[in-house]
């Protein structure tokens, strides 16, 4: 396979095969159920002849059945290749633009001529080495593909649930670690695997690394983003079949669970809405994606956290979905990678780089409905228990090949989410805790943040910070620094707004942001007490 080759396999054109596939094959086994229904003729003929038409019918509706699993089958392998194919092609134009950044020129058949200057040769072939990995790899799934379609139903390998109900992970992919392994490990897994190894697991296998800490975020993002397109088919395709129950239930729902499944289905096409939007943003990565849950769970940076020296996660309370507040949060978080980089330039390291995660991959506690429900009430800590090793895991993920100075933010009921997640030992090197209403302990040691390092805002009239649900309200603990969320100057002089209420903590010009950012910066010496 070519390069133009490759450029031509349209992922697009594959989701486009899939519905035409999949409608025809409904249309089919409709016809097919009407004639075996029909047939029956409700006992009103019998004898020799009748039994000699239901073969007959029978030998009609084996070819209806057989006609539509073999669209279900094309089906399937088109669904399964399509997101496979855009990380291929999104990998080829990411090494194609590394090549042409360095003044290569990439031709049709795969090869690298160009360049000039010292240090070409090796570009040269790091950049040939890295194209033809992506074209091995192309190839390796269209003999995948084409084997798998020249396979009878019975013959077929056994396919874990996964992406689009199923998940054909190839005998000759590298096994991947499980989930929940500790990111360290994980990290020298992938880095024991070659260019080429590495881009078989994205390409065949993305929905079994885009949740994996310890992968680098750039392949997590490129993982993640594969599934958009296919997680968004699968749930439209369940949001029209629970649509034609409900149109077909006489009591509208009373009789079965539809309307509900039916709405949460929307919800999470309309979280897929968002994290596009989101996405569509300069410089931001899909961090994670799953949509396994009631409400569905992702993160997103701003910023390179591969590389950033600086890193901040941002954990949201209760309240928060993807669909409803990712966009929002991810404003926020810009802002405060820009306020961070403007102390930094003040400080003299202009130099340094930061990144902000909004962490919203758990399972948050809802208002309302949520209540009624234990594991999903903000009155209970059972949520925050829930999310804490996954908070832990991703902290521990930033440090897994290298030493960033990493910053926990947690506000509200993701205070607590935090700090249940910090006892857990990950080690970051500060904690800002925004109006909370406990931090799963009373004693700040047990956070494992360095003394000194660990933060509590608090505005006025924020009636959550007095709360003090989980173990006490942190205002009294011993080893908190508590940072001004009062309208003044900040350490240059400049004025600052005030922040009042709960939701404004993190809101652009304010007394609280600029405090969050000196922490985030490793400039405690700036912030305004």
């Amino acid at each position: 396979m070519d390069l133009r080759q490759l450029q031509r396999w349209d992922p697009d054109a594959l989701d486009g095969l899939v519905a035409v596939l999949d409608r025809h094959a409904g249309q089919l086994e409709r016809i097919g159920a009407q004639i075996t229904a029909s047939g029956r003729f409700d006992g009103q003929w019998s004898g020799v002849a009748h039994a000699a038409a239901e073969r007959r019918l029978g030998d009609v509706t084996g070819g209806i059945a057989r006609r539509s699993d073999a669209y279900r089958e094309v089906s399937r392998c088109a669904a399964w290749c399509a997101p496979r194919l855009r990380a291929l092609r999104a990998e080829l134009d990411e090494a194609t633009r590394w090549a042409q950044d360095r003044a290569l020129t990439v031709r049709d058949d795969g090869t690298v001529v160009g360049g000039l200057g010292p240090g070409t040769d090796s570009e040269r072939h790091e950049a040939q080495t890295r194209i033809r990995a992506v074209l091995d790899r192309a190839e390796a799934l269209d003999r995948w593909a084409a084997t798998d379609l020249g396979r009878v139903p019975d013959d077929r390998p056994s396919r874990p649930l996964g992406f689009g109900g199923v998940r054909a992970v190839p005998a000759s992919a590298p096994a991947v670690p499980a989930p929940g392994t500790a990111a360290a490990q994980v990290a020298a897994w992938w880095a024991g695997l070659d260019h080429g190894e590495r881009t078989k697991v994205v390409t065949l296998a993305p929905e079994s690394i885009g949740n994996l800490d310890g992968v680098p975020a750039a392949v997590r993002d490129l993982a993640n983003r594969a599934q958009l397109t296919g997680e968004r088919r699968r749930l439209e395709e369940v949001a029209a079949r629970l649509q034609a129950q409900l149109d077909a239930d006489p009591l509208g729902g009373l009789t079965s669970n539809a309307d509900a499944g039916l709405a949460q289905t929307r919800n999470k096409i309309a979280a897929l809405d968002a994290i596009e939007t989101t996405l569509a943003r300069e410089d931001r990565r899909l961090l994670g994606l799953d949509l396994s849950g009631r409400e569905a769970m992702a993160a997103v940076a701003v910023g390179d956290v591969d590389t950033a020296d600086h890193v901040t996660v941002f954990t949201p309370g209760a309240g928060s979905t993807v669909q409803g507040n990712l966009a929002g949060y991810d404003t926020r978080m810009a802002a405060l990678r820009e306020e961070t980089m403007r102390h930094l330039q003040e400080a003299g390291r202009a130099a340094e780089s930061v990144a902000a995660v909004t962490w919203l991959n758990y399972q948050v506690p809802q208002w309302g409905w949520g209540l009624a429900r234990t594991e999903l009430s903000p009155v209970s800590d059972l949520a925050a228990v829930r999310a804490a090793p996954r908070l832990a895991g991703f902290l521990d993920g930033l440090h897994a090949e290298r030493d960033p100075h990493v910053t926990a933010v947690g506000h509200s009921y993701g205070a607590l989410a935090t700090g249940l997640a910090l006892q857990q030992g990950v080690g970051v090197d500060a904690a800002v805790f925004l109006g909370a209403p406990g931090i799963g302990t009373d004693d700040v040691a047990e956070l494992g943040v360095p003394p000194g390092a660990t933060y509590l805002v608090e505005a006025d009239r924020d009636p959550v910070g007095d709360v003090g649900t989980f173990d006490g309200d942190p205002s009294f603990l011993d080893g908190v620094t508590h940072l001004s969320s009062d309208a003044g100057a900040d350490a240059s002089g400049r004025p600052r707004l005030g922040s009042t209420g709960h939701s404004e903590y993190l809101s652009d010009g304010t007394m609280s942001l600029y405090n969050v950012a000196a922490v985030v910066g490793g400039l405690p010496d700036r912030v305004v007490r």
